[in-house]
């Protein structure tokens, strides 16, 4: 049996009470109306409190009923009851008393199973049932049962559920307002009325629960047991899981209550309803409450701000007869668990963090470091440390309760040691803070803070913390606005001063409770205990380092007496030592025997011998070389006869000797002056100088020699280099004599010191003593011109320190003879080098240098450059030729291309009126004779083959004048390639129309001499979907016209007439083996060379465009094909008899091919026709050049598709060689006057009469000036003429068209011209590309070459003005 232990019957219950951590109170079982005590642990729990001291006052409270009950201690039932979510225990003391303790660690299960249990019994209890219901109150199954309801009716009540009718007969059906639908609670739930009112007012119809009578009697149970209880619970029923929960949820919805009663688990647990359903499933599949489970929540409160939780839940099903009715879901808060763990890590970490600091400035900065470290943040959104300085001026007592506190916080200053959420800069944050007085910032709250022990707290609402200081703040944690913060004091103990000030943002998620409190006030207390140990480690620091100062002061002084007393005896050694130590001669002293007694440093290190004492003659002669061992033993021998004797041998140097020799210093010669390379391998031998004397004594005999041993190893190699710099001197001085170019050394001032024959012959001098003459050679040989470059040449040695060289014209002539005999007499130009030559201070005393004659190259590249620009004046004059030549040949093309398609036009409506007048005939044939119906219908047939025939003769105009502007374009072409100055432009285009395009060009002359033209786009094209490719137009149909040339050319007189165009189009590079040619290798250096985006395209943007001309004529053999596609060459010498041509059509096909990354190839054989196939790399265009290409082709569609026109009739069937005239209204409305700038009168003649007929007014001037005239009377100034587009010519007398387009547009600038931009279109005759930039830079919006036709015009002005619209 175990004993209780000596002194342990002392202990009284109050103070086990007292320590019990557990919440405990005290009733007496005798007159139980209150607690009579309460432990501190309840105490500081103010709500549960408060909570148990107002249950004591209602009799029908089923947790009061238990205590008060009179039962047997030894019944487990009866000792624990659930309530509050605290687990409470009973024990009853002498009968009397009765303890209650609550305990907090048990598990939700065994919660639920201790409530279901309670429920049971204490229901059983209170209605009185038999036995066999007490026998299944710890069944957990039988909570479904519906005679073990919790919440019963007070008497007099009807039940919910119950089938009688109200005879009242006042109820109106409302089921807010009809008692029968109303939730009546029981009379122990009379503090939940408020919560059952609000119960009773939720429109539960709208609700899949139906009203409340409707309810099946499982759920009432349900709900009644859940009311009852005082934990967080919700009921999930029936498939829409609808949420029920009691009074204790409520306060977690916060501002949702009550609008989530009756809602599904997706509204109550928007966040976690997938959570949530899957533990429903998981519990129903194992029939069993499912595992708990732990979240953070965030409480939405009616003031809009969010509170943070921590719960634990789990899920219980409902169910009856194995069929799952619902679940519910017991909840815990954990949030103070699961703060204080949070807290607590903080703190130890803070802990571990600030012990290692060694001075308070350390403890500052580690601090704010651990307070930015600390994860999470959500319990430091802000945090200002401030620390203490001392007093700066003294004053009286705080009157604190403490006598110890007489600090005064007059004169304080508060200097700012880090923040954490705060800005630099900021209000509430200054960088220092006084602490007199002033309401700078929050300097009065930390005033105030200095004089309190515990912390301080501001907050919003009572002012104290400014709520303008709080603007513009980084919040950390949440990001939330702090709503309070308190101050924390921190100081080594509670005596001493505050030496820092902690302002901390408090979580604006948490109230500020009593962990709250507890938690600031541990935090001051490390900050306290932390703070001290290093005040004391810095102090005890301080401490130590006074001593050791003092101890390292007491043994200077020791050491100072002790140096002065060993000084005076030791004085006058240490004079004779440091003289033989310093001087750089080697001192010995010898005895009577020729011991060496004494030797100093240098004496050792030149003669290498070992440093013993005292050393013997042997081993000092061990050092000297054999061959000088005798000359030292005769010197000793010498010595015994004139006690002095001066001696020179030589020692062999040790191989670890790494002493460098000395130079002397002030001696004469100078080798730092002299510039003597001394630094050469000496053979391991040093050379010695000796001087010995000796003194004898009173015996006669030598007692003691002195030796004295100079190191002369550089004097004899300084007299060695000496020789042979002498010699090297001598050699270059010969070499001068001897060079090609002029040598000369001279003074600053351009005084010759020195030069060679070929310096004087350079110059023109003659050769004079330098010492007796004065001569500056440069201010005469140096041309005046080239003098001031001499002089900045001169300058910029002297400063720069540096080699310079200037090229310079002499005033001697440079005279040679060329291969043919002929004497070239030029001026003389020099290369001069100027290098400086300093003294041994680094100071430049004179210069010297050399000249190399460059006469010859400097000639040389004169003629070059004659030539060059010859060249140039050549081809400057060659690109005027063939620029003269296109604009001549251009300008009566346009118009002659102009007036055929006019006749064309009128002889096709006289056609028409020929064929109507003949059908008229035809009808009136019964009127007329037959003779003279025959005539006139023969005359009608003459005049329609005449028409017809004077049309094709038009066309045939057409076709030569097209022919002839293809030969204009070769030529410029050529110019081009021959000078490098053709590039490819891209621009975005449908390739189809421009394919078109050169095959319509061809039809009438296809047509005229019998051959089916035809043009087939491969299925390869149309799969890709290419509407707009980026591509030359131009380039590419130059090739496509000349391959289309030679192929009408070659075939028109053979049996078989057949010429087709095949188009197709693919995304890789297009090979021999899967093309039906074979292509001509393409030149490296004509890749492409496009100067638009599309030069940069990516791959996979690219797309090639192959081409294949294939025609039925004579063929070509191999000797032929191998000589095509060369310049001026021809398939045979007969071609060109046969059928014409200059042979440049397939080599600048070639050369454009290869320019835009293709090639070109054939394939023929003789008598079956030709294939000539190439193809081109374009690329897809960008979406805004998309656009813009898909708006022109709109215009130009607008255009083409005028109604009722005789071009459209003709066109169909002739091609466009046979347009008529064009229309009325043709342009559209944005077009309504042109002015036309134009010095042909041809040209201006027919341009005026088409515009006119397009359907727009038309003003024409002759020269730049007058259209500046022309222009003040349209509507843009003061005129009436409504001015839409200007066509203006280039090339005019008096001011040309870029001039009055320059000119114009500064009109504009100024606002002298109203309205938006006027459209400029340049018409002119010169094609070259830089012509074209040039117009555009000079203010154009497009430019039209001639020769052009009337449609082309129109098209391009709908194309401007459109663009000129869209811009403005």
């Amino acid at each position: 049996m175990m004993y209780p232990p000596m002194g342990i019957s002392d202990v009284g219950i109050l103070e086990v009470l007292e320590s019990d951590p557990r919440p405990t109170f005290v009733v007496v079982s005798t007159e139980p109306s209150q607690p009579i005590y309460a432990n501190p642990a309840l105490r500081e729990n103010a709500t549960l409190h408060d909570r148990v001291f107002d249950l004591s006052h209602s009799r029908h409270a089923p947790f009061w009923d238990w205590i008060t009950a009179s039962r047997s201690p030894s019944s487990r039932p009866d000792r624990m009851f659930l309530f509050d979510t605290t687990c409470w225990t009973r024990s009853i003391i002498r009968d009397k008393w009765i303890i209650v303790s609550g305990n907090d660690q048990l598990s939700l299960d065994d919660e639920l199973s201790g409530v279901s249990s309670h429920i049971r019994s204490y229901s059983t209890s209170n209605n009185n049932n038999n036995n066999d219901n007490n026998s299944n109150s710890h069944n957990h199954t039988n909570i479904n049962n519906n005679n073990n309801n919790l919440l019963h009716e007070s008497p007099g009540t009807k039940l919910p559920n119950d089938d009688d009718d109200d005879d009242d007969g006042d109820g109106d059906g409302d089921g807010h307002n009809n008692d029968d639908e109303c939730w009546i609670p029981p009379d122990f739930m009379k503090d939940q009325g408020s919560f059952v009112h609000v119960i009773n007012t939720v429109d539960w119809a709208g609700t899949p629960l139906g009203p409340l009578p409707r309810w099946p009697p499982l759920l009432q149970q349900t709900f009644n047991q859940v009311l009852a209880d005082s934990r967080p619970i919700v009921i999930y029923w029936g498939e829409k899981q609808t949420t029920l929960y009691n009074e204790a949820f409520s306060k977690l919805c916060g501002s949702k209550h009550p609008a989530l009663l009756g809602k599904s688990v997706e509204d109550a647990w928007p966040d976690f309803c997938e959570k949530i359903k899957l533990a429903m499933s998981s519990t129903t599949s194992k029939h069993r409450p499912g595992d708990e489970h732990e979240w953070r929540f965030f409480v939405e409160k009616t003031d809009g701000s969010r509170e943070e939780k921590y719960l634990k839940w789990s899920i219980i099903p409902i169910t009856e007869k194995n069929r799952c009715l619902g679940f519910i879901q017991p909840i815990q808060d954990t949030t103070s668990m699961r703060l204080w763990e949070r807290r607590c890590k903080m703190l130890i970490d803070l802990g571990d963090m600030l012990v290692t600091a060694r001075d308070v400035k350390s403890y500052w900065a580690k601090l704010i470091q651990e307070l930015e470290a600390c994860q999470p943040t959500y319990d430091i959104p802000l945090a200002i440390l401030y620390s203490v300085e001392k007093e700066i001026q003294l004053s009286s007592s705080s009157s604190s309760s403490s006598s110890s506190l007489s600090s005064s916080t007059t004169g304080k200053a508060c200097r700012l040691e880090g923040c954490l959420g705060v800005p630099v800069g900021h209000l509430i944050a200054p960088p220092t803070l006084q602490l007199d007085g002033t309401s700078r910032g929050l300097s009065l709250s930390f005033r105030e803070a200095l004089k309190s022990q515990n912390p301080l707290l501001l907050q919003v609402r009572d002012g104290t913390l400014p709520e303008s200081l709080l603007g513009g703040l980084r919040w950390r944690g949440f990001e939330d606005p702090c709503r309070e913060a308190v101050i924390c004091p921190i100081r080594p103990t509670k005596d001493e001063h505050v030496l820092g000030l902690l302002l901390l943002g408090l979580n604006p998620r948490r109230p500020y409770d009593n962990d709250y409190r507890q938690y600031i006030s541990l935090l001051g207390q490390k900050l306290t205990t932390t703070l001290a140990s290093t005040v004391l480690l810095e102090e005890e620091a301080r401490r130590r380092r006074n001593i050791t100062e003092q101890a390292a002061y007491d043994q200077a002084m020791l050491k100072e007496k002790l140096a002065m007393q060993t000084r005076e005896a030791t004085e006058s050694v240490q004079k004779f030592q440091q003289i033989a130590e310093f001087i750089p001669v080697g001192m010995c002293f010898g005895n009577h025997r020729g011991n060496i007694t004494f030797a100093n440093d240098a004496w050792h290190r030149i003669t290498g011998a070992p440093q013993v004492n005292p050393l013997s003659p042997d081993g000092f002669l061990s050092c000297v070389i054999e061959e000088d061992k005798p000359n030292v033993q005769r010197a000793y021998e010498e010595l015994q006869r004139t006690l002095t004797v001066t001696i020179e041998f030589r020692v062999r140097r040790p191989a670890e000797d790494n002493y460098p020799l000395q130079y002397p210093i002030g001696s004469s010669p100078s080798f730092e002056k002299a510039g003597l390379d001394l630094d050469v391998d000496d053979g391991g031998v040093r050379h010695v100088l000796g001087s010995l004397k000796a003194e004898r004594g009173s015996d006669g005999n030598i007692n003691q020699v002195l030796a004295c041993l100079t190191d002369v190893t550089l004097h004899k190699k300084a007299a060695e280099e000496a020789i042979r710099k002498a010699q090297q001197a001598e050699n270059l001085k010969r070499m001068a004599e001897l060079a090609t170019v002029g040598m000369y050394d001279m003074a600053l001032d351009g005084r010759l010191l020195g030069a060679n024959n070929v310096f004087y012959e350079m110059c023109g001098l003659e050769r004079v003593d330098l010492s007796q003459t004065v001569v500056k050679p440069f201010e005469f040989c140096v041309v005046d011109e080239d003098m001031p470059a001499l002089r900045r040449t001169l300058v910029t040695l002297v400063e720069e320190g540096k080699s310079q060289t200037a090229e310079l014209r002499l005033k001697t002539q440079w005279t040679e003879t060329d291969t043919t005999g002929d004497q070239i007499v030029a001026p003389r130009w020099v290369l001069a080098t100027f290098m400086p030559v300093s003294n041994s201070e680094g100071a430049i005393q004179t210069f010297t240098g050399c000249l190399s004659d460059v006469s010859l190259q400097k000639w040389q590249f004169e003629k070059e450059r004659e030539r060059k620009d010859e060249a140039i004046e050549s081809k400057r004059q060659q690109e005027n030729f063939i620029d003269m030549t296109s604009h001549e040949m251009r300008n009566p093309l346009s118009a002659i291309v102009q007036c055929a398609d006019a006749v064309i036009g009128c002889l096709t409506k006289t056609q028409e009126l020929v064929e109507t007048q003949s059908s008229l005939s035809g009808s009136n044939g019964g009127v007329l004779n037959p003779p003279v119906v025959d005539t006139l219908r023969s005359i009608c047939q003459e005049s329609a083959q005449l028409l017809k025939d004077s049309i094709d003769n038009a066309e045939t105009i057409i076709a030569c004048a097209q022919h002839q502007k293809r030969i204009v374009d070769d030529i410029l072409t050529m110019s081009k390639l021959d000078s490098n100055l053709l590039s490819i432009t891209p621009i975005t285009v449908n390739p189809i129309l421009i394919a078109r395009e050169a095959f319509k060009m061809f039809e009438v002359e296809a047509r005229r001499v019998d051959i089916d033209l035809t043009m087939v786009v491969d299925r390869s094209y149309t799969e890709l979907n290419i509407e707009f490719l980026d591509l030359d137009p131009s380039r590419l149909k130059q090739v496509l016209i000349n391959l289309l040339t030679n192929a009408l050319k070659f075939t028109k007189n053979g049996p078989t007439r057949n010429v087709s165009i095949t188009m197709s189009a693919s995304k890789t590079r297009p090979e021999d083996r899967i093309s039906s040619v074979q292509f001509i290798p393409r030149a490296t250096d004509q890749l492409w060379q496009g100067d638009g985006p599309a030069s940069l395209a990516h791959g996979e943007n690219r797309i090639y465009l192959m081409f294949e001309v294939k025609d039925t004529g004579q063929g070509l053999t191999e000797e032929e094909k191998s000589s095509l596609f060369q310049r001026f060459v021809q398939a045979n010498s007969k071609t060109h008899v046969k059928y014409g041509g200059s042979g440049l059509g397939l080599f600048i096909s070639r050369r454009l091919t290869e320019m835009q990354n293709g090639a070109i190839g054939v394939a023929s054989s003789p008598g079956q026709g030709s294939t000539f196939a190439f193809y081109i790399e374009a690329h897809v265009p960008s979406d805004e050049a998309y656009q813009d290409a898909r708006a022109a082709a709109e215009a130009v569609g607008h255009i083409l598709r005028t109604p009722n026109s005789t071009a459209d009739k003709e066109s169909n069937s002739k091609g466009p060689f046979t347009m008529a005239k064009p229309t009325k209204k043709l342009l559209g409305p944005q077009i309504e006057g042109v002015l036309l700038v134009e010095d042909n009168l041809i040209n201006q003649q027919i341009t005026r009469r088409d515009l006119l007929t397009s359907g727009c007014a038309v003003e024409v001037a002759n020269h730049g000036v007058e259209a500046l005239e022309k222009l003040q009377h349209t509507n843009r100034a003061d005129g009436q003429f409504p001015l839409s587009l200007i066509l203006m010519d280039i090339e005019m007398p008096i001011q040309d068209g870029l001039t009055c387009t320059r000119k114009i547009r500064e009109l504009e600038k100024t606002g002298r011209l109203k309205g938006p931009r006027i459209p400029i279109i340049a018409v002119s005759a010169n094609a070259r590309m830089e012509q074209i930039l040039e117009a555009k830079a000079a203010g154009c919006d497009d430019v039209l070459v001639k020769p052009f036709r009337i449609l082309e015009l129109i098209e391009k002005m709908m194309i401007v003005a459109r663009q000129s619209k869209k811009a403005g």
